[in-house]
């Protein structure tokens, strides 16, 4: 069994903080702005990220799975990928629930709320620098409003072919009308067809996990 784990850290973000070793055998691939040059003419560094976070199967095709953790995380116990394979178990992908909110719709509605607060001055400006003008409305207009939401920061999928569709779909919406990426995972999930596990748990409260974003 050939494993992978990804991380990207373009644009200088997050500073990358090592994830303890593992007991099973893989190979750690961390894409920055040195082997994964910036596109500015093309693209925000986010929306550059996305490229290996849906589809390193493309980019290093010889893996017989992939484990995504955003570098805002880092596995921090030795049995971390252990879980998360057991996690996946027979499945093509595996992706946590969302820790605060249930369906897209109340996702795209926090969106909607904490832009106009940020414009008025009222809430820290986070939400407004990275996704103003992002087609929000248009990505709702073709995906279930109802769908879950997931969490996107750490999953786990198969190289096989409903996977790879699932993450084909994924990033074909998140490059057409918004980067925030899980507003449109619940509709590839759905589109691709891939049989998908749900992890009911809080990542940042998950002791496999820490959160290391400052």
């Amino acid at each position: 069994m050939k494993l992978a784990i990804i991380s990207a850290n373009l644009g200088g973000f997050d500073k990358p903080v090592p994830h303890a070793k593992q007991s099973i055998d893989c190979d750690f691939h961390l894409f920055t702005d040195e082997n994964f040059p910036p596109r500015f003419n093309s693209m925000t560094p986010r929306l550059q990220a996305r490229i290996p976070k849906m589809t390193s199967w493309q980019m290093l095709p010889d893996y017989d799975y992939y484990i995504w953790v955003d570098s805002s995380c880092r596995l921090s116990r030795e049995d971390s990928v252990k879980w998360l394979l057991e996690q996946l178990g027979d499945a093509d992908a595996v992706f946590f629930r969302h820790n605060k909110r249930k369906t897209v719709q109340e996702e795209a509605d926090y969106l909607k709320e904490r832009l106009q607060l940020e414009k008025a001055g009222k809430k820290k400006k986070y939400i407004l620098p990275r996704y103003e003008g992002e087609r929000l409305d248009d990505q709702m207009a073709v995906i279930d409003p109802e769908g879950t939401l997931y969490a996107s920061s750490i999953f786990a999928y198969k190289n096989d072919r409903p996977a790879r569709d699932l993450l084909t779909i994924w990033w074909l919406h998140a490059s057409l009308y918004h980067s925030i990426d899980q507003l449109s995972l619940d509709t590839a999930i759905k589109n691709s067809g891939a049989d998908v596990n749900v992890i009911d748990e809080d990542y940042l409260k998950c002791k496999y996990i820490e959160a290391v974003r400052k």
